[in-house]
Protein backbone atom coordinates (compact mmCIF):
# COMPACT_ATOMS: atom_id res chain seq x y z
CA UNK A 1 0.00 0.00 0.00
CA UNK A 2 1.16 3.53 -0.75
CA UNK A 3 1.08 5.95 2.17
CA UNK A 4 1.43 9.62 1.27
CA UNK A 5 1.92 12.86 3.15
CA UNK A 6 4.59 13.82 5.66
CA UNK A 7 2.74 12.90 8.87
CA UNK A 8 1.42 9.50 7.74
CA UNK A 9 4.84 8.49 6.41
CA UNK A 10 6.61 9.64 9.57
CA UNK A 11 4.18 7.74 11.81
CA UNK A 12 4.60 4.62 9.67
CA UNK A 13 8.34 4.87 10.27
CA UNK A 14 7.85 5.41 13.99
CA UNK A 15 5.24 2.69 14.53
CA UNK A 16 6.18 -0.08 12.09
CA UNK A 17 9.53 0.61 10.40
CA UNK A 18 9.85 -3.06 9.44
CA UNK A 19 6.78 -2.71 7.20
CA UNK A 20 8.09 0.29 5.24
CA UNK A 21 9.69 -0.87 1.98
CA UNK A 22 10.90 2.52 0.76
CA UNK A 23 10.34 6.24 1.21
CA UNK A 24 10.16 8.47 -1.85
CA UNK A 25 10.69 12.24 -1.78
CA UNK A 26 10.93 14.85 -4.49
CA UNK A 27 14.16 16.73 -5.01
CA UNK A 28 12.36 19.98 -4.17
CA UNK A 29 11.14 18.68 -0.81
CA UNK A 30 14.31 16.88 0.25
CA UNK A 31 15.62 19.74 2.38
CA UNK A 32 12.30 20.13 4.18
CA UNK A 33 12.07 16.40 4.89
CA UNK A 34 15.38 16.01 6.72
CA UNK A 35 13.74 14.78 9.93
CA UNK A 36 11.73 12.21 8.01
CA UNK A 37 14.77 11.14 5.98
CA UNK A 38 16.79 10.75 9.16
CA UNK A 39 14.07 8.53 10.62
CA UNK A 40 14.10 6.39 7.48
CA UNK A 41 17.88 6.09 7.55
CA UNK A 42 17.85 5.12 11.22
CA UNK A 43 15.33 2.38 10.38
CA UNK A 44 17.44 1.23 7.40
CA UNK A 45 14.64 2.08 5.00
CA UNK A 46 15.59 2.83 1.39
CA UNK A 47 15.14 6.46 0.32
CA UNK A 48 14.36 7.26 -3.30
CA UNK A 49 14.43 10.69 -4.93
CA UNK A 50 11.47 10.77 -7.30
CA UNK A 51 10.04 13.32 -9.71
CA UNK A 52 6.84 15.19 -8.95
CA UNK A 53 5.07 13.14 -11.61
CA UNK A 54 6.25 9.86 -10.09
CA UNK A 55 5.13 10.91 -6.61
CA UNK A 56 1.77 12.11 -7.94
CA UNK A 57 1.24 8.85 -9.82
CA UNK A 58 1.95 6.79 -6.70
CA UNK A 59 -0.30 8.95 -4.52
CA UNK A 60 -3.16 9.00 -7.01
CA UNK A 61 -5.27 12.08 -6.40
CA UNK A 62 -4.11 12.51 -2.82
CA UNK A 63 -2.29 15.53 -1.38
CA UNK A 64 1.17 14.05 -0.94
CA UNK A 65 3.37 17.03 0.12
CA UNK A 66 6.16 15.58 -1.98
CA UNK A 67 6.60 12.38 0.03
CA UNK A 68 5.30 8.81 -0.24
CA UNK A 69 6.14 5.43 1.21
CA UNK A 70 5.38 1.89 0.19
CA UNK A 71 4.17 -0.06 3.20
CA UNK A 72 3.37 -3.75 3.38
CA UNK A 73 -0.28 -4.68 3.30
CA UNK A 74 -2.47 -3.49 6.15
CA UNK A 75 -2.72 -5.95 9.03
CA UNK A 76 -6.07 -5.85 10.78
CA UNK A 77 -6.32 -6.83 14.42
CA UNK A 78 -8.01 -10.08 15.41
CA UNK A 79 -11.31 -9.07 17.00
CA UNK A 80 -11.68 -12.14 19.23
CA UNK A 81 -8.10 -12.11 20.49
CA UNK A 82 -8.16 -8.38 21.24
CA UNK A 83 -11.47 -8.54 23.09
CA UNK A 84 -10.21 -11.41 25.24
CA UNK A 85 -7.30 -9.35 26.56
CA UNK A 86 -7.81 -8.07 30.07
CA UNK A 87 -6.40 -4.65 29.18
CA UNK A 88 -9.00 -4.08 26.42
CA UNK A 89 -11.70 -1.93 28.01
CA UNK A 90 -12.78 0.72 25.48
CA UNK A 91 -14.05 -0.27 22.04
CA UNK A 92 -15.42 1.88 19.23
CA UNK A 93 -17.78 0.23 16.72
CA UNK A 94 -18.43 1.97 13.39
CA UNK A 95 -21.59 0.90 11.61
CA UNK A 96 -21.43 1.84 7.94
CA UNK A 97 -18.85 4.64 7.78
CA UNK A 98 -18.01 4.84 4.07
CA UNK A 99 -16.21 8.20 3.80
CA UNK A 100 -12.41 7.82 4.10
CA UNK A 101 -12.13 11.37 5.48
CA UNK A 102 -14.55 10.62 8.29
CA UNK A 103 -12.91 7.29 9.01
CA UNK A 104 -9.47 8.87 9.14
CA UNK A 105 -10.73 11.63 11.44
CA UNK A 106 -12.31 9.03 13.73
CA UNK A 107 -9.00 7.15 13.90
CA UNK A 108 -7.38 10.38 15.11
CA UNK A 109 -10.05 10.59 17.80
CA UNK A 110 -9.53 6.95 18.74
CA UNK A 111 -5.80 7.46 19.12
CA UNK A 112 -6.22 10.70 21.07
CA UNK A 113 -8.66 9.22 23.58
CA UNK A 114 -7.02 5.84 24.04
CA UNK A 115 -9.57 3.62 22.32
CA UNK A 116 -8.30 0.04 22.54
CA UNK A 117 -9.99 -1.25 19.37
CA UNK A 118 -11.95 0.15 16.44
CA UNK A 119 -14.36 -2.31 14.84
CA UNK A 120 -15.84 -2.03 11.35
CA UNK A 121 -17.89 -4.44 9.21
CA UNK A 122 -16.10 -6.06 6.30
CA UNK A 123 -18.75 -4.95 3.81
CA UNK A 124 -20.36 -1.58 3.08
CA UNK A 125 -17.74 0.21 5.14
CA UNK A 126 -14.45 1.92 4.37
CA UNK A 127 -11.26 0.22 5.49
CA UNK A 128 -7.66 1.31 5.93
CA UNK A 129 -7.34 2.78 2.45
CA UNK A 130 -4.58 5.26 1.48
CA UNK A 131 -7.14 8.08 1.71
CA UNK A 132 -8.21 7.08 5.21
CA UNK A 133 -4.59 6.70 6.31
CA UNK A 134 -3.82 10.20 5.00
CA UNK A 135 -6.89 11.67 6.72
CA UNK A 136 -5.82 10.09 10.00
CA UNK A 137 -2.58 12.15 9.92
CA UNK A 138 -0.64 9.09 11.05
CA UNK A 139 -3.03 7.93 13.77
CA UNK A 140 -3.93 4.82 11.78
CA UNK A 141 -0.44 3.46 12.50
CA UNK A 142 -1.18 3.39 16.24
CA UNK A 143 -4.83 2.32 16.43
CA UNK A 144 -5.91 -1.33 16.33
CA UNK A 145 -8.64 -1.85 13.73
CA UNK A 146 -10.59 -5.08 13.34
CA UNK A 147 -12.99 -6.05 10.57
CA UNK A 148 -15.87 -8.41 11.39
CA UNK A 149 -18.44 -10.15 9.24
CA UNK A 150 -21.39 -9.50 11.54
CA UNK A 151 -21.64 -6.56 13.94
CA UNK A 152 -24.63 -7.96 15.81
CA UNK A 153 -22.82 -11.19 16.70
CA UNK A 154 -19.73 -9.22 17.65
CA UNK A 155 -21.80 -7.04 20.01
CA UNK A 156 -23.26 -10.14 21.65
CA UNK A 157 -19.75 -11.44 22.28
CA UNK A 158 -18.81 -8.12 23.87
CA UNK A 159 -21.82 -8.30 26.16
CA UNK A 160 -20.81 -11.81 27.21
CA UNK A 161 -17.40 -10.35 28.14
CA UNK A 162 -19.01 -7.76 30.40
CA UNK A 163 -19.15 -4.76 28.06
CA UNK A 164 -21.98 -2.26 28.15
CA UNK A 165 -22.78 -1.33 24.56
CA UNK A 166 -24.06 2.19 23.85
CA UNK A 167 -25.44 3.28 20.48
CA UNK A 168 -25.38 6.96 19.53
CA UNK A 169 -28.79 8.09 18.25
CA UNK A 170 -30.54 11.45 18.09
CA UNK A 171 -33.16 10.67 20.74
CA UNK A 172 -30.98 8.73 23.18
CA UNK A 173 -30.33 9.48 26.83
CA UNK A 174 -27.96 12.34 27.62
CA UNK A 175 -24.42 11.00 27.52
CA UNK A 176 -23.27 13.26 30.34
CA UNK A 177 -25.81 11.65 32.69
CA UNK A 178 -24.58 8.09 32.14
CA UNK A 179 -22.00 6.20 34.18
CA UNK A 180 -19.43 4.89 31.68
CA UNK A 181 -17.14 3.24 34.20
CA UNK A 182 -16.24 -0.36 33.35
CA UNK A 183 -15.94 -1.97 29.94
CA UNK A 184 -17.51 0.26 27.30
CA UNK A 185 -18.32 -0.12 23.61
CA UNK A 186 -19.63 2.88 21.67
CA UNK A 187 -21.52 2.30 18.42
CA UNK A 188 -21.49 5.14 15.88
CA UNK A 189 -23.65 4.97 12.76
CA UNK A 190 -23.27 6.45 9.31
CA UNK A 191 -24.21 10.08 8.76
CA UNK A 192 -26.99 9.19 6.36
CA UNK A 193 -28.68 6.26 8.08
CA UNK A 194 -27.27 6.21 11.60
CA UNK A 195 -27.01 2.92 13.45
CA UNK A 196 -28.91 0.21 11.59
CA UNK A 197 -31.93 -1.28 13.34
CA UNK A 198 -30.55 -4.84 13.38
CA UNK A 199 -27.44 -3.50 15.15
CA UNK A 200 -29.34 -1.13 17.42
CA UNK A 201 -31.54 -3.87 18.88
CA UNK A 202 -28.45 -5.65 20.23
CA UNK A 203 -27.17 -2.59 22.12
CA UNK A 204 -27.83 -2.09 25.83
CA UNK A 205 -28.73 1.59 25.69
CA UNK A 206 -28.97 4.56 23.34
CA UNK A 207 -27.16 7.81 24.05
CA UNK A 208 -27.11 11.31 22.59
CA UNK A 209 -25.11 14.50 22.90
CA UNK A 210 -27.16 17.38 24.37
CA UNK A 211 -27.31 20.19 21.81
CA UNK A 212 -28.23 23.80 22.61
CA UNK A 213 -27.80 25.62 19.29
CA UNK A 214 -29.78 25.90 16.08
CA UNK A 215 -28.25 22.85 14.36
CA UNK A 216 -29.25 19.61 16.06
CA UNK A 217 -26.48 17.30 14.91
CA UNK A 218 -22.71 16.94 14.54
CA UNK A 219 -20.50 15.36 11.95
CA UNK A 220 -19.91 11.71 12.92
CA UNK A 221 -16.22 12.32 13.65
CA UNK A 222 -17.07 15.30 15.88
CA UNK A 223 -19.78 13.34 17.67
CA UNK A 224 -17.35 10.47 18.22
CA UNK A 225 -14.85 12.88 19.75
CA UNK A 226 -17.42 14.27 22.20
CA UNK A 227 -18.60 10.85 23.32
CA UNK A 228 -15.09 9.42 23.60
CA UNK A 229 -14.09 12.40 25.73
CA UNK A 230 -17.01 11.78 28.07
CA UNK A 231 -15.96 8.15 28.52
CA UNK A 232 -12.34 9.12 29.16
CA UNK A 233 -13.35 11.93 31.51
CA UNK A 234 -15.12 9.42 33.74
CA UNK A 235 -12.76 6.46 33.46
CA UNK A 236 -9.26 7.92 33.10
CA UNK A 237 -8.98 10.97 35.36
Amino acid sequence: MIVYGANPVMEALRAHPERVRFVGVTKEQRERMQKLIAAAQQANVTIRVLSNNEIAKLAGKGVHNGVVAEVSDVVYADFHDTVMREETKFILILDGITDPQNFGAILRVADGFGVDLVVTPEHESVGLTPGAVKASAGASQWVSVAQVTNLARSIELLKEKGYWVYAAVADGDRADKIDFRGRVALVMGSEGKGVRRNVLEHCDRTIAIPMFGHVDSLNVASATAVLCYEVVRQTRP
